[in-house]
């Protein structure tokens, strides 16, 4: 009865993953790519035309972030475009910000053509984002990316000087869902898809700022 009931839990833990990846196909669907694409491309040269060259670039930037994002409906990308899109991503918030913070990437060469799940470092930076470096109640804001390889693991960390977390509130950060698509979704697609060893890992330190790991096996 206690096997049957745990087969239970994981089958429904398992089809509550499948719903929230089938929910992000069909927004990728939603967007029709070549009127997002063109649409930036005119942005794009308008503001050339117009000797905008913050405008250009913000508009290159998305067309970027947005073609990694959707990568032509495949949920699988190679570590090399995520991590641009991670970059295009940045970029676009460090405008938005008025380059109020610094970022830095250590990224290993030899992971860049190893293959990982997309969209899996994006909510961290913008974890790291609205709840690190805006609750800062100084400047210097700073955020780390970080990529490397561990024997047959490849190891993402994505560090900020922010505000820090309460110890009380992280056992929960990994168990509740936010409203956007948060550190809990990733933490349960990699854990679906390698197994419970894999996924993330948080520590944090109030007023010195949070580290985000995550750990999946080197494709």
């Amino acid at each position: 009865m206690v096997e049957e009931t745990k087969t239970l839990i994981h089958k429904v833990y398992v089809e509550e993953i499948a719903r929230k990846e089938y929910e992000m196909k069909a927004l990728q669907a939603q967007i029709n790519p070549h009127f997002l694409y063109n649409s930036l491309s005119l942005i794009n040269w308008r503001a050339i035309r117009l000797r905008a060259p913050e405008i250009s670039e913000m508009a290159q930037l998305l067309s970027t972030f947005y073609r990694t994002t959707l990568n032509k409906g495949d949920n699988m990308i190679r570590v090399s475009d995520e991590i641009l899109n991670v970059q295009s991503y940045l970029r676009i918030q460090l405008i938005m910000h008025s380059n109020s913070f610094e970022v830095e990437y250590q990224i290993e060469d030899e992971i860049l053509s190893c293959r990982m799940p997309n969209l899996m470092l994006q909510p961290l930076i913008e974890n790291a984002i609205l709840h690190g470096i805006e609750n800062r109640e100084e400047g210097g804001g700073k955020i780390g990316v970080t990529g490397r390889r561990e024997q047959d693991c490849i190891v993402f960390e994505v560090r900020d000087n922010g505000a820090g977390i309460p110890p009380e509130r992280l056992p929960l950060l990994l168990q509740t869902q936010s409203k956007g698509y948060g550190l809990k979704n990733v933490n349960d697609r990699a854990k679906l898809m390698y197994g419970p060893e894999y996924g993330l890992t948080i520590d944090s330190a109030v007023q010195f700022g949070t580290t985000v790991t995550l750990r999946i096996p080197a494709d």
